[in-house]
């Protein structure tokens, strides 16, 4: 009786174990990779951006084929309560500073906080409701560990890793301005 009490109980600590999504780990020198489309021309683009610094301003650099390599600087007030996302081109070899309430691809902590705490939060002005998402997200090919939000109307759609450090946004459907992003690749060198 006792082994099979034990042998229950590795059984369901394995299907635990089993059971946990795949959440990437984001540091210095981690590379995302997206593809962006443009809504108005249908023209898409590989953007990848490199983890710089993530101490006080978050820096990241980009790097888009044909057009050139750049700095994005996020302000520790919008990495805190930021409640846009800047969607525009930079200006190749510059540093582009965010203002205070934008962030790039990912939310603030406190719109995070929302997003856990409440099941809804605003981004772009439009306000966002955490869904069961059925589309079992991968990142490198394992199910990730994603908040699915929609709109009231279910037009703008926003999947989110579940990382409170860094919820960065894994994709976005008519979210942004604009342009619409999926992430294709996440590596740390």
């Amino acid at each position: 009786m006792k082994r099979l009490c034990s042998l229950s109980l590795v059984m369901l600590i394995g299907s635990a174990v089993f059971a946990q999504k795949y959440v990437p780990v984001i540091k210095y020198g981690t590379k995302v990779s997206y593809n962006v489309a443009s809504r108005a021309s249908g023209a898409t683009a590989t953007v990848t951006l490199t983890i710089l610094s993530l101490t006080d301003t978050v820096k990241l650099g980009w790097d888009i084929p044909f057009v050139g390599k750049g700095t994005f600087a996020i302000t520790p007030k919008a990495m805190q309560s930021g409640t846009k996302l800047l969607v525009e081109e930079p200006l190749p070899d510059e540093v582009t500073q965010l203002d205070d309430n934008e962030t790039l691809v990912f939310l603030s902590k406190d719109t995070f906080s929302s997003l856990v705490n409440n099941k809804t939060f605003m981004l772009n002005g439009y306000t966002f409701n955490v869904k069961p998402d059925t589309s079992n997200y991968k990142i490198d090919d394992k199910p990730a560990d994603i908040f699915y939000a929609v709109t009231a109307k279910g037009n703008r759609e926003i999947w989110i890793l579940n990382n409170p450090d860094l919820p960065l946004i894994c994709r976005s459907r008519r979210a942004a301005k604009a342009l619409d992003f999926y992430m294709v690749a996440i590596k740390n060198d």
